[in-house]
């Protein structure tokens, strides 16, 4: 079924706006530059017959390589990062690495040059020919419509096939990061197949909400496998008839607790308790909620502050307000920093693939607040590891909550001091089975399983 909430392609077919991270880009010609395109399977690498573990040549596909931007850009980045740590070589394949692309520039705009790597990883820009121009066109303005997006990647993958086939030359397998919105991932799934190499799909979806619409199956379909976050998306995946291997993978976060609290609390003038809210600026997210709640709370709290991180959406309003510091982007230091400054993590997000923050809050020990969502059930409810709150209607994976009953449990945790120590310390705990070593070891894992199946093939 699509769904309302799959507009959400808008952010990607929207206006182009330039890069605002803390990750070097540098510039230099990569081997691909000179490789043969080859049509047949990859063979490149004669030592995965003699070695049980073999370093690979890894294709990671995204619609978007600026990992200051958003979660799945960030994601992306860490992979590529943890990857090369293990000894594989990894190239990522994407639209832009310089700019953040949306709406019709994500398909007209082209990087101007092969030489990009970014926080050391190399990239191979997926540039679409301007020969292609009104078919570009007619691309974007079905890809906009529910009822015309199968219509949308079927062109799409027509007009990259060409450029696609050259970026993924020479690699052992393929793994697109993200739903078909984009369309980028139907470019990975036609240069596999005329490769002969695997494809793997990473579908990070939010499933009822994002990420399961008839082109998102469409994809997935034709996946070696999917790697998925929580055992709740394989388990709806295979009840909507999706028979390819699912391997559940989660997702990863650093082992970092050295943010600095106090020097977050003196550059922002904060001294009373602190409700830090980390994410986009935008309904789906909570944001507007958060809000609500703060000024119930700050009627009987003056002294306490919300501190709200992430970049502005268009469907939830900013507006300055008593007591509440609001910040764009900022370093991944001073996020960290924040973290380490805050009472609790406040984020009723209305959906989540994993809910990274809540354990990159747990490394801290900080308690955190969130709907009572079944992902988050599943990776924190179990053990009381987070305050989950709401009215859970699993059968369409939402929990309804207001204002009010969101005030309540951030008052609870601004009022017991036990009680914070008690979920942060779980949190903690739990956070530990996601740090990035071992996730990784779950990402390649997975890859030597589709090399395996594809050489009994």
């Amino acid at each position: 079924m699509e769904r309302e909430n799959q507009e959400k392609v808008a952010p990607v077919f929207n206006r182009l706006s330039p890069v605002q991270d803390n990750f070097s880009i540098s510039y230099k010609r990569p081997a691909f530059a000179d490789a043969a395109i080859k049509l047949t399977p990859n063979n490149s690498r004669s030592t995965m017959e003699s070695s049980k573990n073999p370093r690979l040549k890894i294709g990671i596909s995204v619609w978007s390589f600026t990992p200051g931007t958003g979660g799945l850009q960030a994601h992306a980045e860490s992979l590529c990062r943890h990857l090369r740590a293990r000894g594989h070589e990894v190239s990522v394949v994407t639209r832009s690495a310089t700019r953040v692309p949306v709406q019709g520039d994500y398909l007209f705009f082209n990087e101007p040059t092969d030489d990009i790597y970014v926080a050391g990883t190399p990239v191979r820009p997926l540039r679409l020919s301007h020969k292609w121009g009104p078919l570009l066109w007619i691309i974007l303005k079905t890809a906009a419509r529910p009822q015309l997006r199968l219509l949308a990647a079927r062109l799409f993958e027509m007009v990259s096939a060409r450029p696609a086939l050259s970026a993924f030359a020479g690699f052992d397998l393929i793994h697109h990061v993200g739903h078909a919105t984009a369309l980028a991932g139907f470019a990975g799934a036609n240069a596999a197949e005329r490769h002969g190499i695997p494809f793997i799909v990473q579908p990070t979806a939010h499933p009822l909400h994002l990420g399961d619409g008839p082109v998102d199956f469409k994809l997935y379909h034709r996946a070696a496998r999917l790697l998925v976050h929580t055992e709740y998306e394989r388990n709806y995946f295979q009840s909507c008839g999706i028979s390819n291997p699912i391997d559940v993978v989660y997702n990863g976060i650093e082992d970092r607790a050295d943010g600095m609290g106090e020097r977050f609390r003196r550059k922002h003038g904060i001294k009373g308790p602190m409700v830090l809210y980390l994410g986009r600026k935008a309904m789906d997210k909570g944001y507007p909620l958060v809000l609500e709640a703060f000024q119930k709370i700050r009627a009987e709290m003056p002294e306490a502050t919300l501190v709200c991180i992430g970049p502005s959406s268009l469907d939830a309003e900013v507006k300055p307000a008593p007591s509440v510091v609001d910040l764009s982007f900022v370093t991944e230091d001073e996020k960290h920093d924040a973290l380490a400054a805050c009472t609790c993590l406040c984020v009723p997000s209305q959906e989540e693939s994993f809910g990274l923050v809540f354990m990159e809050a747990g490394r801290y020990g900080k308690p955190a607040i969130g709907r009572r969502l079944p992902v988050l059930e599943e990776l924190l409810g179990k053990t009381n590891a987070a305050l989950l709150i709401g009215r859970a209607e699993p059968e369409i994976n939402q929990a309804r909550l207001n204002a009010s009953e969101l005030a309540d449990g951030i008052r609870q945790l601004l009022t017991d001091e036990p009680l914070c120590r008690k979920i942060g310390e779980a949190c903690r705990q739990v956070s530990e089975a996601y740090l990035w070593p071992k996730v990784a070891d779950n990402f390649e894992k997975a890859y030597y399983r589709a090399l395996a199946e594809r050489r009994r093939h």
